[in-house]
Parts: structure tokens; C-alpha cells; sequence
């Protein structure tokens, strides 16, 4: 789910500017515009997460490339912790790609928080005289720092284990700034090492940037 941190870290963010929870509106719906550039290519994104109730988001996503995307997560707090489960399944061009996995972070100041992701991952290739499934192990470390209410740091290294086929290994890492006023917050991204840009790729990129904004309403 490539972009599933944006509305993972969207509870957490409130839980760091209220402890106690009382002014995070759960229905209030975000959209996200990326376009991503790797090599010569550019890849355009729209994203979008509405918070159905307390714990429960619905999450989509459609690329440039015909790659579309469905999930949902179910979250709460666990002590200090934001912990959420999450699912969904994404389709494109020859490729079945289905996720469930496993968010948690926690606000450790004010402006500084934690996160860790891992997923379990299958890509079934849909043509019918091909028989195959690649499973991939995700994992991901991060920290976001907000040294105001108008900006923010993070930084994430990702760590992708093939189980079937050559049982390889890539290594990527993300840093993004992102200007935070009151409903558009326009980002960019650099990625650092091999990634897909496009879920929905059956190649990685060595390295690309993204640039794009999240609207909340």
C-alpha cells in the first residue's frame, strides 16, 4: 500500500496535539495528489482515506499508470500507542496485489513521533496459462518531526524481503518536507535506494522524487 503511511500518521498526528483525543473530528475526509519521477518517467497519483468511524478508515488510490487500489484499517489506541490492522487489495494491468499488515506509533514529545509498518504482500500474476504468486515480507521504521504547527520532517527506511523466487532483499529510505497550513499541505519526497513508484510495477527504481499535496477538509 504505497500510500499508506499518509493516513496512518493522520490519528497519530492528533493524538500528539491531544492527548486525550477530544477535538480529532473522525469523519473528516483527505485527498492526495502526488506525481512521482523515476528515470524518464513521471507517475501521477490520486489518493484518498475518510475515517467511516472511530476506528474504522476506507482508504482508495488510482494511478497514471491504471493501478487502483481499495483498503481498510482498524485502529485504536493501545496505551500510549496507535496500533492499526490493516488490508487491501490493488489492481493492475497482469497483477493481483493483495496486503494485510500491522501499523503502530506513538508521540514521544510534543513535535517528535515514531512509527513502524510491516505487511505480508502477494502478487498473483492474472493471465491464465501463467500459475504464479510472488509473496513479499515489508517493513518499515520511521520519525516525523514538526518543529512547528506549519511544517514537518520525516524519515523512513523500508526493508522488502522477497519469500518466493530468488529470496532477495531491497533497501530503500524516504525523506520528506511538507508545509502544513490550514487545508492544502503540499510535500516532496526523495527515495533513496530500490522501490516501486507504482504498486503496480513489476520493476523497481533506483531512486526517484515525488512531489504532490493532501487536502483536509
Amino acid at each position: 500500500m504505497k500510500r499508506l503511511l499518509i493516513p496512518l500518521l493522520m490519528p497519530l498526528a492528533a493524538y500528539a496535539n491531544d492527548h486525550q483525543l477530544q477535538t480529532l473530528n473522525y469523519h473528516e475526509p483527505s485527498l492526495s495528489f502526488q506525481t512521482a519521477k523515476a528515470g524518464d518517467n513521471w507517475i501521477g497519483t490520486v489518493s484518498g482515506v475518510i475515517q467511516a468511524t472511530e476506528e474504522i478508515n476506507i482508504s482508495a488510490e488510482v494511478d497514471s499508470e491504471g493501478y487502483l487500489e481499495i483498503g481498510t484499517g482498524y485502529g485504536l489506541m493501545l496505551g500510549n500507542f496507535y496500533t492499526e490492522a490493516f488490508v487491501s487489495y490493488g489492481r493492475a494491468d497482469l497483477l493481483d496485489i493483495y496486503d494485510i499488515g500491522l501499523f503502530s506509533g506513538t508521540a514521544i514529545t510534543n513535535n517528535i513521533m515514531v512509527f513502524a509498518n510491516t505487511s505480508h504482500e502477494w502478487r498473483d500474476v492474472s493471465l491464465s496459462l501463467i500459475d504464479m504468486t510472488d509473496r513479499e515480507w515489508k517493513n518499515t521504521i520511521g520519525t516525523s518531526y514538526s518543529p512547528t504547527e506549519f511544517m514537518n520532517f520525516s524519515y523512513s527506511f523500508s526493508h522488502d524481503r522477497q519469500l518466493t523466487g530468488s529470496k532477495g532483499y531491497y533497501n530503500s529510505q524516504d525523506v520528506t518536507f511538507t508545509l502544513k497550513p490550514k487545508w492544502v499541505e503540499p510535500y516532496v519526497k526523495y527515495t533513496f535506494g530500490q522501490k516501486r513508484v507504482s504498486p503496480g510495477d513489476v520493476f523497481r527504481s533506483d531512486g526517484s522524487v515525488e512531489l504532490g499535496f493532501n487536502l483536509r477538509f
